[in-house]
């Protein structure tokens, strides 16, 4: 069994990734491809990270893991709840019960939150500001004493900042987390390390709207700089790969699109008496709402049941007659940029998640990808939603280049994510057969 390298890269488009290779901007991309792999990936329906990275790691559908957002969709208290270890431990691979003899380490995938016991190490992805994020407790500590400090993605959060500020506090970040994982690289005697960057997917939402403006020199394009970052890191860890003769496996949990506006839906559901706002005019008085929007990644709307939450105002006996109500009315709703309608379709949730719990009530599907919803006001205000040019998309990449790899690539154009974690079985010399998706390699 050779070692495995297992990188993603959030946010990666693959047309955006296909031109710099092609102008000659990203050397080690185009090594990659040259001597390995790089193809084209579909992520989960309703594209977002947590659903996407945990699709990877576990090889399970969205509506079979029921992670679709970093948020909970139903909440007692209104207040989005973010996912934890708790809920999404026990599929991921590495916590298996065939992967105990084997070692990894694993840093910065969603769904790891509070750290737990793994045969090796962990850096969670904390959601929150937190010093304990680690597996071993101490592990963090340890690389601070060597004056290496390491800050999660919050630490590079965007409040308006000019553009110099923000993209100085991602470098600095996605930096720290570099550095400690080329030490455990260097040091670490682990079969397996898995590792997601997240600096193009922070810059894509704010600066999508760049890219084709040529006002912009290439050099001064937020995104390029984030493209030329990760290229950077792919040859470091290249050599790593070379070094260990190892496998590498490359893929990005979300791609990513322009976005022309998020669009609120609880004004439209105000309009039509299903909603009333409270005093502040952003969040809805909940003793007399009867539907709402959900948290974002979801693209829900959820009913204000008596049976889920603290104000509920809507009967289990009229249930299914409100939410066939709010179904009509939301067809009808129209894009209030343009002439077109809203959505496309709009769908229960428990028939798009295949009768998931854990699914918002009706799932909305917009009929331009440029115009998304809003989602949940307690969130989506708070990353500032209406001043991002760019959201994810279903399309995106994965790539691969070791002795096990280049040469057995199967010759597929509907790969899919949750195919990730079955060739990461396969690599390790594991059953497959316990997975609906199949390996990305040749049999």
């Amino acid at each position: 069994m050779a070692k495995l390298y297992v990188i993603s890269f959030e946010g990666m488009n693959p047309d955006i990734l296909d031109e710099y290779i092609e102008r000659g901007k990203l050397k080690y991309f185009k090594r990659l491809l040259k001597e390995g792999h790089i193809g084209k990936l579909k992520t989960s329906r309703i594209p977002y990270e947590a659903s996407g990275l945990v699709s990877a790691y576990s090889g399970l559908q969205d509506y079979e893991h029921g992670v679709l957002s970093y948020w909970k969709a139903h909440n007692y208290d209104y207040i989005p709840k973010t996912y934890t270890s708790e809920d999404t431990k026990e599929n991921m691979l590495w916590m298996k019960e065939e992967m105990q003899d084997i070692a990894f380490n694993i840093v910065n995938i969603f769904g790891t939150h509070p750290a737990y016991k793994v045969n090796g190490s962990l850096i969670t992805y904390a959601m929150n500001r937190t010093l304990r994020f680690s597996y071993p407790e101490d592990l963090i500590r340890n690389f601070a004493s060597q004056g290496m400090p390491y800050v999660q993605d919050m630490g590079a959060f965007f409040k308006g900042q000019d553009k110099s500020d923000f993209l100085n506090d991602i470098f600095r970040v996605e930096g720290m987390r570099h550095d400690i994982c080329k030490k455990l690289m260097e040091d670490s005697f682990s079969d397996v390390i898995i590792i997601n960057y997240t600096c193009i997917d922070r810059v894509c939402h704010f600066y999508m709207n760049e890219i084709n403006d040529p006002r912009v020199a290439l050099e001064d394009k937020a995104i390029y700089q984030m493209y030329k970052k990760c290229d950077s890191i792919l040859g470091d860890i290249l050599e790593f790969v070379e070094r260990d003769q190892a496998d590498l496996i490359m893929f990005s949990s979300v791609g990513f699109q322009p976005l022309s506006e998020f669009v609120e839906i609880n004004p439209y559901l105000k309009e039509k008496k299903l909603l009333t706002l409270g005093n502040d005019g952003r969040y809805p008085d909940w003793t007399k709402t009867i539907a709402f929007e959900a948290v974002q990644g979801t693209q829900g709307i959820n009913i204000n049941r008596k049976a889920l939450y603290q104000s509920g105002i809507v009967d289990d006996s009229e249930y299914t007659q409100v939410l066939h109500d709010v179904v009509e009315v939301l067809k009808q709703m129209p894009n209030p940029y343009n002439d077109n309608p809203m959505f496309k379709d709009v769908v229960w949730g428990s028939d798009y998640y295949n009768g998931l719990s854990l699914a918002p009530d009706i799932v909305v599907q917009p009929y331009d990808s440029r115009y998304l919803p809003y989602g949940d006001t307690y969130w989506s205000d708070r990353v500032k939603r209406h001043s991002q040019t760019g959201w994810h998309s279903i399309d995106t990449v994965w790539g691969g280049i070791g002795p096990n790899v280049s040469n057995n690539i199967k010759e597929d154009e509907n790969c899919h994510i949750t195919q990730i974690a079955p060739t990461i079985y396969k690599l390790l010399g594991r059953p497959v057969n316990n997975f609906v998706a199949k390996s990305l390699l040749k049999d």
